[in-house]
């Protein structure tokens, strides 16, 4: 079961005005937090290095591999642009009026089976479900409710779903040549992030990432990311400004004194 009472759990249903809130903090510490990244900062620096070093200009690869090893905390780097993008493509989801909270699959089985393909798979795993489509299955109210969400947990989507079922990336697909890139880049970055020699120089020449992807990445979240924020911020500055104004004000459930079940 899922209540809504929270920012960290599911106010973000409450309304209209609660889901765009949501939706900006999400693109806000999105870019936020990819922007801190030392690696990210010095990506023009070390591109040139790296290119340097790499054709006619050798001495310059003991100044690369300085660089490289003066970034604080690469591993660090790794999730911050992993968590970036789950925060974004989560934004999207709900953007697109879909939940982002995983299903519970044993009370779909015992009480939504709509919600369940085959014997004991939820659709969820393959496919986004429409918030309206579970708020109409638990009988609530379309629009506005503060009534907890029996059929969602209070876990969020894997990142792995994100990165990988075509249904999910359908919802924040820029193209085929761009997508396959990016989610190549991500999928790497998600296996690695665990490792102690990320990021270094013997790393990157093993076949790992280049250069040229981080360049990529950076490249993606001013043109997609942070267009899309300003854009959706400018668009929504009241509604941002009420549901920030709601999810403040909201009561715990057990101080309420409402019966929200």
């Amino acid at each position: 079961m899922l209540t809504l009472r929270k920012i960290e759990e599911g106010a973000c249903y409450i309304s209209e005005e609660t889901k765009v809130y949501v939706i900006w903090l999400l693109l806000f510490y999105s870019s936020k937090i990819f922007w801190s990244c030392e690696t990210i900062k010095g990506i023009d620096k070390a591109k040139t290095l790296s290119d340097k070093a790499f054709g006619n200009e050798p001495n310059a690869f003991l100044e690369l591999i300085e660089l490289l090893q003066n970034i604080e905390s690469p591993l660090l780097d790794a999730i911050r642009i992993i968590i970036c993008f789950e925060n974004y493509f989560k934004a999207m989801l709900l953007h697109n009026n879909y939940v982002i909270h995983r299903m519970d699959l044993e009370v779909c089985l015992k009480r939504f089976p709509q919600f369940i393909k085959g014997k004991r798979t939820l659709l969820q795993k393959s496919t986004p479900i429409l918030i309206e489509d579970i708020k109409r299955a638990e009988n609530l109210d379309t629009e506005w409710s503060y009534k907890p969400i029996q059929s969602l947990s209070n876990e969020t989507i894997e990142f792995s779903t994100l990165l990988k079922k075509s249904n999910y990336k359908a919802v924040y697909s820029k193209g085929k040549k761009v997508d396959d890139r990016l989610f190549s880049i991500l999928q790497t970055l998600n296996r690695t992030r665990n490792s102690l020699h990320f990021l270094t120089v013997e790393y990157i020449a093993s076949g790992g990432l280049s250069m040229d992807d981080f360049t990529f990445l950076r490249d993606y979240v001013i043109e997609h990311i942070d267009v899309f924020g300003n854009k959706f911020f400018k668009d929504n500055e009241d509604s941002i400004k009420i549901g920030k104004m709601i999810i403040e004000t909201l009561e715990p459930e057990e101080q309420s004194g409402k019966i929200v079940n």
